[in-house]
């Protein structure tokens, strides 16, 4: 298994991440890792630790006072690492921590990816009377059984395949091809194949308006749950605060949409794209009388890499510090200019970390 990624549902670490309405407040560890703060009692470790009969060592009593937080009507409260929060009840959803595997920070003018980059990436397909299957738009897995994707992806029942574990689609299996400098092929790494499935429902942002498409969010749930390999592995979304207020200087978006030569890629593609600030974005896309939100984000219209229609509902992320080195999704692929990365018009993206809150309110375990 590359990467040692187990195959096995039931050994992917997962992580209790409270709904809305729920009272648990996102946090950060003295140990830098993403928590909750929560009553100590629900801190399996920190808790264990106290309760001794004999004290405990110095260094953990440091810990333990470094991780002290504040919740109303709480005697004592802990910032508590996520996959040691213990379970209330039945109704809190599980988001994975063995999310967004590292990737190489390298789709008009994009850079072709190798098998394994980008495990999450989701094809949304359509099926015709004719039992064919066209492909619509793409997504991410977040959950083993959530697709995240965008609203205007969603807006009619179309959509009723998810394809996942998508590399080539010209390929049955997808494989990573060692040559040596003579050209000679001396090792080969392949994948399983994708793996379809249906669509059980989907909900879209209660807010969301056309034509301007602000809100534009939505999540798919899938028919079953999605067995995870090493070709198939969720992205990481942001559910800290630091996390949540992150902006970077550049991001990557990944996509089989309409390239430089205005066709469909058969091969998934990437592109590394700059930020631009809102009020650049704005100033840039006035001709087109276009609104620029702030549940959105900007990046491209840098010469001619930029995302492309048919990437819609896509990713924009990149490869951040979270529990170690992992791949973060901040966009999903909204609004972008019609002329596909010929224009000097920025890509629109909905802000992912504005909608936390409406996503984790909208999934079901």
């Amino acid at each position: 298994m590359k990467n040692g990624f187990k195959a096995s549902t039931a050994l992917l670490l997962t992580v209790t991440i409270a709904v809305a309405v729920r009272s648990e407040v996102p946090c950060t560890t003295p140990s830098r890792r993403p928590g909750f703060c929560v009553d100590i009692r629900r801190c399996t470790n920190l808790y264990n630790i106290v309760t001794k009969p004999n004290a405990p060592p110095k260094g953990i009593a440091n810990y333990i006072s470094k991780a002290a937080c504040t919740l109303p009507n709480v005697e004592r409260s802990v910032c508590c690492s996520l996959a040691e929060v213990q379970r209330e009840d039945e109704s809190v959803v599980v988001l994975p921590t063995e999310c967004g595997q590292a990737v190489t920070d390298r789709i008009a003018f994009g850079n072709v990816t190798k098998v394994f980059d980008y495990p999450w990436m989701a094809v949304l397909r359509h099926k015709t009377n004719e039992g064919d299957l066209i492909d619509q738009c793409g997504g991410t897995l977040i959950h083993k059984r959530y697709i995240l994707t965008a609203a205007h992806c969603l807006r009619s029942d179309k959509i009723n395949v998810v394809r996942l574990g998508e590399h080539d689609k010209s390929s049955e299996i997808d494989c990573n091809i060692y040559k040596n400098t003579r050209g000679k092929v001396i090792d080969r790494e392949c994948a399983k194949k994708p793996v379809d499935y249906e669509i059980e429902s989907f909900v879209i942002h209660e807010n969301y308006q056309r034509p301007m498409k602000s809100n534009d969010i939505g999540l798919i749930r899938l028919n079953r749950d999605v067995e995870m390999d090493d070709h198939i592995h969720p992205i990481c979304l942001p559910v800290t605060p630091e996390l949540r207020s992150l902006q970077l200087d550049r991001y990557l978006v990944t996509g089989w949409g309409t390239t430089e030569n205005l066709t469909g890629s058969d091969v998934l593609l990437s592109a590394v794209v700059p930020h631009v600030s809102n009020a650049e974005c704005l100033k840039k896309w006035q001709k087109a009388r276009a609104r620029v939100y702030d549940t959105e984000m900007c990046a491209g219209g840098d010469s001619t890499v930029d995302s492309c229609r048919g990437d819609s509902g896509g990713p924009l992320g990149f490869s951040v510090n979270y529990n170690g080195a992992r791949f973060l999704q901040f966009g999903v692929v909204a609004r972008g200019a019609n002329s596909c990365g010929v224009a000097t018009l920025p890509g629109i993206y909905t802000r992912v970390a504005a909608y936390m809150d409406w996503i984790m309110a909208n999934i079901k375990p």
